[in-house]
């Protein structure tokens, strides 16, 4: 009987790459409880039955309604399986089931099973599926449940709730990542015994309740991304003295701190309270929490002073009191006598162990709760320690910082990043930062838009040959670069813009061969570039634009084939454009405006503005179509050019004779070549194929691979290029005949950590909206990822607008068009999970198809950087013109600032004007569309601002009640800004 049921168990399954049930056969029924994953009982009612099934790495299915003749089963596990379809009802019948693991599947629909009949459960794990609808009752009040993890899917309605049947065996709960509503039950303090409480990444609303400060042995507490109310009770905080880890970014809580921490109430180790609207100051006698090793206040309304000597930060791994308004002055760091700092990796050991959550059985990991908030870091073989005092008002001289010795245990590679830019620190550069510098492994430092002056001193440097990344821009130091930079060799970004440096360029920059980000623009620095930058060939960016360099652009800067940016605008350099700069396939940006260069506009493989070549009046006119670049030769780099020159003579010599034999003898080899690439091509294509596959969200016509998708793409070939954009470029490409996609090629360097960029990027491909773009796939490589979406014919909303000069566009198009982006927003505001603020709405971002619908694509993508890089970062995400004021000053992420970027896009598209205008400044307003069209509505000259043929067709009616939707959308007070739920009711209100 079990063997059958467990046969037909295979023949559901649709593939078995690693032959996992090819044991399981006909005419071996009496050896199953040897197949592979079968578990029978050893004796008494189980005697030579299933009492458990455990596979996991089969490829597709349903899951055979043949498992509920298992009558004896009690652990049920097939997580990671690829599985579709419903659970069948069947499974009601394993009245004895304890274990419930589908995990990691494509499971939806509702979960239908009726918990009474399984009085034995005592594990539930169905995350990671695509369940919809309520969450049944019983399934997590019940009398036996001790474990339930329902994240990740797509379960609404409220979190149910039973009375009469309690909790009391109730140890680990997640919800996260659904679609949850209504408040967080009061209830939950009867569970005496829960451990772990995750629902982030919901909807909840209304305040936390006070009464789950009964629930005394909690230890972990997540409510992360909701949108509750109120402060954090101070009672629940300070009456749950197991307390170790509070997580709540981004769940709308203001309020003070509770100032009352004392050694005996405070357990914690991780308070995350980022993005918020907690007021007051940063509590002192929060330093009495001794174990406190990851303090997260950033993005809140903090002011007043820190209490550094009390807060013991040099014994944080992580602090962050980043965007708030604290000021005063940072004392120099105190030595601490400090606890363990490995705060993560030691809790989750110790509940695993506590709650037995090793068992071969129990493969559900409950503190994966964010996991390691520096994923994404590149330090993944490396403790990292971080302190971000960064956008504040903090004054007076830069102090010295110690780090604690609990970091620095045996064998421990510390990495140490110290944010302080974007405050109010004055004097000069000290000579020494950090005291304990040469004990680290490598040190970050952001010292930028502070005001700071005089000399780099050379001690600086010397002092912490560790350094890896020095960012001191926008200050005003002065004097030359000294030399002794060439022996910082970890260096990788150096940041000097916008400074008083003068003096050349030194030679010694050549040195720096991990240098990736080079950026001195905005200096007095003179004489010739050197050639020995042709060194640097993991370069990504160099910066040298508004100096008063001259001579010629190196040719050994053809070495760096890795560019993506090269400024050198406005400088006094001759010549010609080099020709290698058409081989650089990640050139992006290339700007060599205002120079007195002369010659050909090489033909570059990525678009370049022509306003990057004007202002060179030798230089032909921009585009250049009687110009095809020769592929360049890469240049090599001597110390002396007069021994380079004759070194490179005599070796065209002896390359020529070389290249005789060579030539004969590759002949011969490419033969033996053939003949194995041949013999080995079968073996090799099911790993190759495995190692670089297309991950999908929904079915297409053939398989993917990485390689098939990148021919399709004509190899990233520019006449395949759609579009281009901060987050890298779009092909467009036909992956089967009629079947067209969009992918994205992600620039490499902004998304980091692949383990928790492709979590986000499963996120995102859940989501579905009529008026989103649909994520078909990706693609994730060490060095290549990719992005595959529903193709769209319409082209961009900016093409659209600006290049729609004698078409007769009307208002049903115009309302068509509008409704539709305001929809998209609306639902990645309060209905998507996690709810999505995109931060970079604007025309070139939404698509249309032939019937003018209109799409909002990369959304996520923001969301998807700041996950990826370091949390300390101060990039804004976001188009000049399009950010909100308060966005753009505050770096406060909203869902507000996409209503005004909204705003600024409907003025756009009513008037046919961009959103920055020179013109506009006729008006006494400035280059931007919004006080120009605020001007016009004052004044009653509404007429002027909509192009002529709009205003002619109307209806004029409801022209100007859109033009009023999208002034009140501009508004630069928050409160009167409305939602985009409102503006899409607003909206609809015009269509009647």
């Amino acid at each position: 009987m079990d063997a059958l049921s467990l046969l037909n168990f295979k023949h559901s399954v649709s593939s078995d790459p690693s032959n996992l049930l090819s044991g399981w056969t006909y005419g071996s029924s009496s050896t199953f409880c040897s197949w592979h994953g079968v578990t029978c009982g050893g004796g008494g009612r189980g005697n030579g039955r299933v009492v458990s099934l455990n596979v996991t790495g089969l490829r597709g299915g349903e899951l055979a309604s043949s498992i509920g003749e298992l009558s004896e089963l009690r652990v049920l596990s097939i997580p990671e399986n690829i599985f579709f379809g419903e659970i069948p009802l069947s499974l009601m019948n394993l009245r004895g089931l304890e274990v419930l693991e589908l995990q990691g599947n494509n499971f939806s629909g509702n979960v239908s099973l009726q918990m009474s009949y399984f009085e034995s459960l005592k594990l539930v794990n169905l995350s990671g599926n695509a369940f919809s609808g309520s969450i049944p009752n019983g399934f997590i009040f019940s009398k036996n449940m001790k474990i339930v993890d329902l994240s990740d899917n797509q379960f609404s309605g409220s979190i149910p709730v039973n009375d009469s049947v309690g909790c009391d065996s109730l140890r680990h709960l997640k919800l996260s990542h659904n679609f949850l509503t209504g408040e967080i039950p009061p209830q939950f303090g009867k569970c005496r015994n829960l451990r772990t409480l995750l629902v982030d990444g919901n909807i909840l609303e209304g305040k936390m309740p006070l009464e789950i400060g009964l629930a005394v042995e909690l230890r972990v507490l997540d409510v992360s991304r909701n949108s509750l109310t109120g402060r954090i009770p101070k009672l629940l905080v300070l009456s749950l003295s197991s307390l170790e880890i509070l997580w709540a970014p981004r769940a709308n809580l203001g309020g003070r701190l509770p100032v009352e921490w004392t050694d005996s109430s405070c357990s914690l180790r991780i308070l995350n309270l980022a993005e918020n609207y907690v007021t007051g100051v940063v509590p002192a006698s929060l330093g009495m929490c001794r174990n406190l090793t990851f303090l997260d206040l950033s993005s809140n309304n903090l002011a007043g002073y820190l209490a550094l000597d009390q807060l013991r930060v040099s014994c944080m791994m992580y602090f962050n009191v980043s965007r708030n308004n604290i000021s005063g002055v940072l004392p120099d760091f105190r030595k601490e006598t400090c606890p363990s700092s490995n705060a993560f990796a030691a809790l989750e050991h110790v509940f695993l162990e506590s709650e037995g959550l090793n068992d071969k059985y129990y493969n559900v990991r409950v503190l994966r709760f964010q996991e390691n908030a520096f994923v994404g870091l590149g330090f993944e073989e490396t403790s990292v320690v971080i302190h971000d005092f960064s956008w504040n008002s903090f004054v007076g001289s830069l102090p010295l910082f110690i780090i604690g010795d609990n970091h620095f245990t045996a064998n421990r590679n510390v990495s140490y990043m110290l944010s302080l830019n974007n405050n109010k620190f004055h004097g000069t550069l000290p000579y020494q930062l950090v005291s304990n510098c040469n004990e680290l492994k490598t040190l970050s430092v952001n010292i930028s838009v502070n005001q700071l002056y005089g000399q780099i001193s050379q001690a600086l440097f010397l002092n912490c040959q560790q350094l890896i990344d020095f960012d001191a821009a926008y200050n005003q130091i002065d004097g030359s670069i000294v030399p002794d930079i060439g022996h910082l060799a970890l260096l990788r970004r150096l940041d000097l813009t916008e400074n008083k440096l003068s003096g050349a360029l030194l030679n010694q920059l050549g040195n720096l061969q991990n240098m990736k980000w080079l950026l001195l623009g905005g200096n007095n620095l003179t004489g010739e570039i050197p050639y020995q930058l042709g060194r640097l060939t993991s370069l990504v960016v160099l910066n040298l634009s508004h100096n008063s360099l001259i001579g010629t652009i190196p040719e050994t800067l053809s070495n760096t084939t890795s560019l993506e940016t090269m400024l050198l605008d406005h400088n006094n350099l001759s010549g010609e454009i080099p020709l290698y700069v058409a081989a650089f396939s990640n050139l992006v940006q290339l700007d060599v405006s205002f120079n007195n260069l002369s010659g050909h506009i090489p033909r570059l493989q990525h678009p370049i503005d022509c306003d990057s070549f004007k202002g060179n009046k030798y230089l032909h006119s921009c585009p250049d179509p009687y110009f095809d670049s020769p592929a360049p030769t890469p240049v090599p780099i001597a110390d002396n050019n007069s021994e380079s020159r004759r070194k490179r003579k005599k070796t065209r010599t002896v390359v020529i004779v070389v290249a005789a034999f060579a030539s004969a003898a590759l002949c011969a080899l490419l033969v033996t070549v053939l003949v194995i690439c041949f013999r080995r091509r079968k073996m090799t294509r099911r790993s190759s194929i495995r190692r670089r596959e297309v991950v999908t969200f929904q079915a297409v016509p053939i398989e993917l691979s990485y390689d098939s998708v990148v021919r399709a793409a004509g190899n990233f070939s520019i006449r395949y290029l759609i579009g281009a954009g901060g987050f890298g470029s779009t092909y467009k490409a036909e992956l089967f005949p009629g079947f067209f996609v969009a992918i994205k090629r992600l620039l490499i360097g902004k998304f980091q950590g692949i383990q928790q960029f492709e979590t986000e990027i499963r996120t995102l491909g859940r989501i579905r909206h009529k008026n989103l773009v649909t994520l078909i796939g990706y693609y994730v490589g060490k060095s290549e990822m990719l992005l595959i979406y529903n193709y769209l014919s319409g082209g961009n909303l900016e093409a659209f607008i600006h290049s729609r000069s004698g078409k007769n566009v009307q208002w049903p198009v115009i309302y068509k068009i509008a409704k539709g982006i305001a929809s998209a927003l609306a639902y990645l505001h309060y209905s998507c999970v996690p709810r999505i603020v995109h931060r970079d709405i604007k025309p070139s971002n939404i698509l249309l198809d032939e019937n003018f619908n209109a799409y909002l694509s990369d959304f996520g993508l923001a969301r998807l950087l700041e996950v990826s890089e370091t949390h300390a970062t101060t990039d804004v995400a976001g188009t000049f013109g399009y950010v909100a004021p308060e966005y753009a000053t505050t770096c406060r992420v909203s869902d507000k600032a996409d209503v005004y970027s909204y705003g600024v896009v409907l003025l756009e598209l009513i008037s046919g004007r961009r959103s920055l205008d020179p013109s506009f400044s006729n008006y006494g307003n400035g280059f931007n569309i919004v006080p120009w069209a605020e001007l016009l509505m004052t004044e009653d000259r509404c007429s002027e601002l909509f192009s002529s043929a709009l205003w002619e067709s109307g209806p004029r009616e409801k022209l100007l009640e859109l033009l009023k939707i999208a002034l009140t959308c501009t508004e630069e007070t928050l409160s009167i800004r409305p939602s985009m739920k409102e503006v899409l009711e607003k909206l609809k209100l015009l269509k009647s």
